[in-house]
This record gives structure tokens, C-alpha cells and sequence, in this order.
């Protein structure tokens, strides 16, 4: 059994906020064609067009292994993609904690040893900083500290399956005009700028499920150029 990505099915969690619509967008525009599926709490929030798009769609509780676990059976998954979130609330939450813990129940289990996942978490979760000079970074941090303690959550309820996942860290994700020229940077270094657009990420996260780029156990921080 290789330990590569397939492309054949990829299952959406988090299909209907604005960064797991664009991952939407990027692998229906991708030459392999992969199977995407849709795994959505409230089906009556992707649009008609948006629909189209997906071969099917699972109503489910993001917070549930039951639920993930039915998902992943009735599409046949063979990537997850964990684009979990509260939108622009910066609110204490724990959805992206639980929901990696409900993926890793049900992705730990030997007959799912297969599926790979790639997870969207953000630049100041884990180990790294945000850095910006003149103390905006540590502003900005603490502005955001909720959402990071919970992405920090969630990167470490996935150490059981990280041979096979692939995590990315963005900078503040933005709706602006992609550049299709991301920039990477290591977790101790000071990105170029503080934000990335979305759709800039989403092609990342097609290239890496599509083109078979990566085997799994990847970080990738990622911002745009200035």
C-alpha cells in the first residue's frame, strides 16, 4: 500500500465557509477531476452554482467521529480536508480542537490508514509567531489568541496521524486577487507580509492533493509576496 495521495475522492469539512468554498474552486478547476464531497452541518448555505460542484453532499456534525466516520464511508474518501472554523468570530471556540480529535478517532483506525488529511490551521499556532515589528505582531496576537490556542489545539490532536497529513499555516487569509505566487517561510522567520489571499491557499491545497506532491508529515507556512 503506497503512503502517497490518491486523488480520487476528496471530502470538504467546512464546505461552506469562504476558505473551504475556494478549495472547492481550485480542485474542480484542476485537470485530475478529483471526486469532491461536501461535509456540512447546514446544506441550505451553498448555493445552487456551488452545489453543481460537489458529486455529493453529507449533512453532518463537524463535532462528531459518528458523523465523520458515515462521510468518509458513504464518498469513499481518500483526503480529508479540514477547513473548520467560526468565520471572522475571534470568540473563544473550541470547534477546530474537537472537530481534529472526532478526524483522528476515526482516521486511527487501521481500515482507515489510507486517507490522508490536509488541514488549514494559521501562522501563530504551534510553535510559531506572529512577527510584525513594533509590537503589532504581539497585538495582533492577543487579538486573535482564541483562534490560535484552538489551532494550536488542533495541530496537537493530529501528532497521531501527521505522517500523512499536510498542515498549512497561513498568514491572515484575505478575500483580495490571488497572485499565484505564494511565498513559503520557516517557523521561526518573519514573513514578507501578514496576509495571503485565500484563493492563493486553496490552489496550495489542490496542487498538494492533485499533483501527489507530498507524502504527508508537511508544514507549509505560506503568505504573499509584498
Amino acid at each position: 500500500m503506497t503512503n502517497s495521495i490518491t486523488r480520487n475522492s476528496v471530502l470538504i469539512l467546512g464546505a461552506t465557509g469562504r476558505t473551504g468554498l475556494e478549495i472547492l474552486y481550485q480542485l474542480s478547476k484542476h485537470n485530475s477531476k478529483p471526486d469532491i464531497h461536501a461535509f456540512v452541518r447546514d446544506t441550505t448555505k451553498l448555493s445552487p452554482s456551488d452545489r453543481a460542484l460537489f458529486k455529493s453532499i453529507v449533512k453532518g456534525d463537524a463535532r462528531s467521529s459518528y458523523d465523520i466516520k458515515q462521510a468518509i464511508d458513504e464518498t469513499n474518501a481518500s483526503v480529508v480536508v479540514i477547513a473548520v472554523g467560526n468565520g471572522d468570530n475571534v470568540a473563544k471556540s473550541d470547534i477546530r480542537t474537537t472537530n481534529a480529535h472526532a478526524v483522528v478517532a476515526v482516521l486511527d483506525q487501521p481500515q482507515y490508514s489510507h486517507i490522508h488529511a490536509v488541514v488549514i490551521s494559521s501562522n501563530g499556532a504551534g510553535p510559531t509567531k506572529i512577527k510584525v515589528g513594533l509590537g503589532i505582531g504581539t497585538m495582533i496576537a492577543y487579538h486573535l489568541r482564541h483562534v490560535l490556542r484552538d489551532h494550536t489545539g488542533q495541530e496537537a490532536a493530529l501528532v497521531p496521524i501527521m505522517d500523512r497529513t499536510v498542515l498549512l499555516r497561513p498568514t491572515a487569509l484575505t478575500d483580495k486577487e490571488p497572485t499565484g505566487k505564494p511565498v513559503y517561510f520557516g517557523d521561526k522567520d518573519k514573513p514578507p507580509t501578514i496576509n495571503i489571499s485565500r484563493t492563493d491557499v486553496a490552489a496550495v491545497v489542490a496542487v498538494e492533493i492533485c499533483d501527489g506532491t507530498s507524502d504527508g508529515g508537511k508544514i507549509i507556512n505560506l503568505t504573499n509576496a509584498k
